[in-house]
């Protein structure tokens, strides 16, 4: 390959265009003469036509100079290097030469699916013509002969290659290149489409002192921001002060096809921001954006109905949550911090909600993180993927993060749900759900896991301790290999029957003879006269009805060997989940002191996943004992480990 490289024609006398600027060190581009990239492309598209491949190509520079530099930004840029100092030219490649008309058949065709291209790399060769040896040379002269040498693909033509195949843009080189190099044979994806970028929606930021930061307040579906429930209290707020300021919408960065076709993005939400303003405010425009100012001294006050923020004399208390002070609480900021009392019944929602007081009530979040610095009593906490910390005691409550983590202290008589749940000192009486489960001394609870870890287990009055190990559905992995294996014997029994009729084909009169002649025929081993061609056409005229049965029988033996390795394949992959699933399963009771009941529940795979049942559902699941749940430890003593991938046991 490296011979053949090097043999190739230096482009020495190839017309360039007046951007193209060729120099000792290789081809540049000169922005201050690039009219954008389609006039780049059109001559790039040119140059792969006629063969021409750029050699030692900086790849990354040649895809922004072909579809990133439009006539704008070039001359931006242009200019930006006049001022720097610097030449305004960007180099793309050492040099251009023409591709071999020999090697141009190594460059296969590609497969492109959705946003990405594969290729099929192999072992390729070409032929040479070369003078024989002196041994085998003829007297009258030297011969030549046609032998046959290995070779590689190189990675400058194949990109010239590609582009004529339709790929244009999103070439992995670091997978191409890795593929050459080390000669490679199989289907690589070599390219992807890029995405456009997400872009972002404007927004609202509370600049005050009384204000808590609100990076990004919530929508209502007209687009204006949600304030209406936010009634809390705030200091005083003085005239010429910054209440908020707009965040201006954001534009994402278009993605890009693999033929090269730009793809824009979504466009993002404005809102109004001149429309929030009321009473005692007003909207200033300035280099650094738009704010709304405090025009009077006062108080902060927000209208239910039209979300309008007004300064007015009115003042809102902030002494807890309650039916006095501030009702329910929607809050639109990025973090939240509650000094008093969330009395029961009353509802707060947010993101990143602190509370230095007793909770009562409800917490919903969004969200984050929710920290209680001190109790949770027969409250509840909602907060489907962030995380749930209580520092003091959780009593009679409801948690339920069920993508989340929950961290607690102290619980008793709770309900607990989370992806992960950490309790530190002791869960009593508490019905406990989590992939991820770990606890320090459990009493009379009732737990569900995947991963469950837990150091003690103590009595508390007559009732025990009961732990299911949560495992997958039990028959629908099975069912769909019982499946796979059947067709994979009906396909056994279909191509033993098709070799049988092939083998009956092959008896009949003349078959065997004429695919004798044809084979020779066409391997040019023989050569048929006139009355010879007329008789072998005679004779393939008797069998043709034959030769196209066999043709069948065997375009149908491919479609089954095609088939026979999708069902293979999908064997292996559900075998390999299903041994992934088993592995990531474990259960670990290290002192068992009271009564425990450990037992395997496969889950049904008909049946509502028991993260997403209500409190009261959730409750009867976790007691409930189904026909399919096998017992694997009851005792009040020992230890206790458990996998179904390893070894189970127990010790006294």
């Amino acid at each position: 390959m490296v011979a053949v490289v090097a043999e190739s024609r230096r482009e020495g006398d190839e017309p360039l265009p007046d951007f193209i600027v060729r120099d000792d060190e290789g081809l540049w581009v000169d922005l201050s003469r690039l009219d954008g990239s389609a006039e780049f492309r059109a001559w790039v598209e040119q140059a792969f036509i006629r063969g021409i491949c750029f050699r030692e190509l900086d790849y990354s520079a040649f895809v922004r100079l072909a579809f990133d530099c439009e006539a704008g930004r070039a001359a931006d840029e242009a200019r930006a290097c006049t001022a720097a100092g610097r030449q305004p030219r960007v180099r793309f490649a050492a040099g251009m030469t023409h591709i071999l008309p020999v090697r141009i058949p190594l460059y296969r065709g590609l497969k492109i699916s959705g946003a990405r291209a594969e290729y099929l790399f192999e072992l390729v060769s070409i032929d040479c013509t070369v003078p024989r040896t002196a041994a085998g040379g003829s007297a009258d002269g030297p011969e030549f002969e046609t032998v046959t040498q290995k070779t590689r693909l190189d990675f400058d033509e194949f990109i010239a290659q590609m582009w004529l195949k339709g790929l244009r843009c999103g070439i992995d080189e670091s997978a191409v290149r890795e593929a050459i190099d080390s000669e490679r044979t199989g289907r690589v994806v070599i390219a992807r489409a890029v995405p456009p970028g997400a872009g972002r929606d404007a927004g609202v930021e509370e600049l005050s002192a009384g204000l808590h930061r609100d990076d990004a307040p919530g929508m209502l579906p007209d687009g204006r921001v949600n304030l209406a429930r936010f009634r809390n209290r705030f200091p005083q707020i003085r005239a010429g002060e910054k209440l908020l300021r707009k965040l201006p919408l954001a534009l994402g960065e278009p993605g890009r096809e693999l033929d090269g076709r730009a793809v824009a993005p979504a466009l993002p939400k404005d809102i109004d921001f001149a429309a929030l303003a009321g009473a005692g405010t007003r909207v200033e425009s300035g280099p650094d954006g738009e704010f709304m100012v405090a025009t009077i001294d006062g108080f902060l006050d927000i209208d239910e109905a039209s979300s309008k923020v007004s300064v007015t004399d009115k003042i809102v208390n902030r002494a807890g949550v309650s039916l006095r002070t501030t009702g329910d609480l929607v809050l639109m900021g990025d973090d939240y911090e509650e000094h008093g009392e969330i009395q029961e019944g009353r509802v707060v929602e947010g993101l990143n909600v602190t509370t230095f007081a007793d909770v009562f009530g409800k917490i919903v979040s969004r969200g984050g993180a929710v920290v209680l610095k001190r109790n949770l009593s027969g409250g509840v906490i909602v907060n489907p993927g962030g995380q749930v910390a209580v520092e003091g005691r959780v009593s009679g409550a409801t948690i339920l993060a069920p993508d989340g983590e929950v961290t607690l202290q102290y619980a008793e008589n709770s309900l607990i749900v989370g992806r992960r749940v950490v309790v530190r000192e002791r869960a009593v009486g508490c019905d406990i759900l989590a992939d991820e489960l770990e606890i320090a001394l459990a009493e009379a609870s009732v737990l569900a896991g995947r991963r469950i870890a837990v150091a003690q287990v103590r009595p508390h009055g007559p009732t025990e301790t009961v732990v299911s190990v949560l495992l997958p559905p039990e028959d629908a992995q099975g069912g769909l290999i019982k499946a796979a294996r059947a067709q994979l014997d009906e396909l056994q029994a279909a191509d033993e029957q098709a070799r049988q009729i092939m083998d009956t084909l092959r008896m009949r009169p003349g078959v065997a003879n004429y695919l004798t002649v044809a084979a020779r025929v066409q391997r040019q081993e023989i050569a048929l006269n006139a009355e010879q061609q007329a008789a072998f056409h005679k004779l393939r005229e008797n069998v043709t009805p034959v030769l196209k049965a066999m043709a069948q029988l065997s375009e149908q033996g491919k479609a089954r060997a095609a088939h026979r390795e999708k069902l293979l394949a999908a064997i292996a992959g559900v075998e390999a989940a299903r041994q992934a699933a088993a592995e990531s399963i474990n259960c670990r009771i290290a002192d068992i002191a009271g009564e425990l009941i450990v037992r395997a529940r496969h889950l049904n795979a008909d049946a509502k996943p028991p993260q997403g049942l209500a409190p009261g559902e959730l409750r009867t699941f976790l007691r409930a004992a189904p026909g399919g749940s096998r017992p694997l430890f009851a005792g009040s003593s020992g230890s206790f480990e458990w996998s179904p991938a390893g070894s189970a046991g127990e010790t006294g």
